[in-house]
């Protein structure tokens, strides 16, 4: 296979335009957009204006490289760095593609990493979520889900070990099943295509490290942007990286644009594509969710009321960075609310009078 065929020759590549500048992003009003509809969305989003949003730290929009609408909570700011959670799965979904680009990765070649799954389990699998591993997600409560015991119990020193363990419930490819462990392990297999020269945990995070600043951190302009290893020196790829809200934005663009920032192309052709692309859940690509229509599997952000084109990253309590292409916008939403159904679909409705307004 084509190492640049990644979703199978679907879709083509979007058009690149202009990427918000890297230094202080311009404030302007875009063309049709509503401010008013913008401002009373803020209201609405004030710490105890609607109890089941909680609490919204950051809003940030752009629209066509713009910076048109921006505000910040009592716990935000220009400069205050936020945990990305899931949102890190995204971004674990790039540093693949740049990998992948540079011919240091293929996402089809069966893990180099030890593990219990099926002799075929590959970089495809992890990172679309069809690893088939029997992982349990749970609602994060440390007794039962098998991501808090990763993340703060017995599998805190080396989580991609721990998510390496796991049984084979199905074979690969063939059930799509939430797991923050898969992309902990793709970022393990990464590191280990990487850097297989580097043994010892302090020159794996050392050199993952500098590799992210370099190839996209800096790149991209999220100067500040930092990731979190685990004590083996492993990057934790499925839910930790700490950014500023204009530095998740400046992230959700350069998917925007297909790729692409200040024309320098720095994921492959067909990587964005890719990420757009369902598997066997119509919501889901891969490393980002998908717009589907009522019904289809897991419930979509937008719940069928935005445009269709629209993906997103999302993390837990309510992260969400949002891309439309067919609107030129790119919008982040930063904040502490509930994970459950109710939560996030109060913030669908929230969101979808923002967008409308654009």
């Amino acid at each position: 296979m084509n190492r640049r065929d990644f979703a199978m020759g679907l879709g083509a590549s979007l058009a690149a335009a202009p990427l918000i500048a890297r230094g202080e992003p311009r404030w302007t009003v875009a063309k049709g957009a509503d401010t008013a509809v913008l401002d009373r969305a803020w209201a609405a989003a004030a710490p105890g204006a609607t109890p089941v949003l909680g609490q919204t730290d950051a809003l940030v929009i752009l629209k066509d490289g713009a910076l048109v609408y921006e505000r910040y909570g009592a716990d935000g700011g220009e400069a205050v760095r936020h945990i990305s959670w899931s949102m890190a799965k995204s971004i674990t979904h790039a540093l693949t593609g740049i990998a992948v680009g540079e011919g240091r990765a293929d996402i089809d070649r069966p893990l180099r990493t030890p593990h219990a799954g099926a002799p075929t389990l590959s970089l495809r699998h992890l990172i679309t979520l069809t690893d088939g591993l029997a992982w349990d997600e749970g609602d994060y409560d440390p007794a039962r889900s098998d991501a808090a015991r990763m993340l703060y119990g017995e599998g805190r020193f080396d989580g991609a070990a721990f998510t390496a363990a796991k049984a084979q419930a199905v074979a690969p490819g063939t059930r799509w099943n939430y797991s923050t462990g898969a992309f902990h392990l793709a970022a393990a297999e990464l590191q280990a295509s990487l850097f297989p020269e580097a043994k010892t945990p302090e020159s794996r995070r050392a050199a993952m490290a500098d590799w992210m600043q370099s190839r996209l951190f800096g790149p991209v302009g999220m100067s500040s942007t930092l990731a979190e290893f685990d004590a083996a020196g492993t990057f934790v790829g499925g839910s930790l990286v700490y950014a500023t809200a204009r530095e998740f934005a400046r992230f959700g663009e350069l998917y925007r644009l297909d790729g692409v920032c200040e024309g320098r192309r720095i994921l492959p052709a067909g990587w964005v594509t890719f990420a757009r692309t369902p598997t066997v859940q119509p919501a889901y690509g891969a490393g980002w969710w998908l717009e589907a229509k009522p019904g289809q599997g897991e419930p979509s952000l937008m719940r069928g009321a935005g445009s269709m084109d629209a993906f997103s990253a999302q993390g837990h309590n309510g992260q969400v960075i949002l891309v439309i292409p067919s609107k030129g916008v790119t919008l982040v939403r930063l904040g502490l609310m509930d994970d459950g159904e109710a939560a996030w679909t109060a913030l669908a409705g929230w969101l979808t009078p923002v967008v409308n307004g654009l």
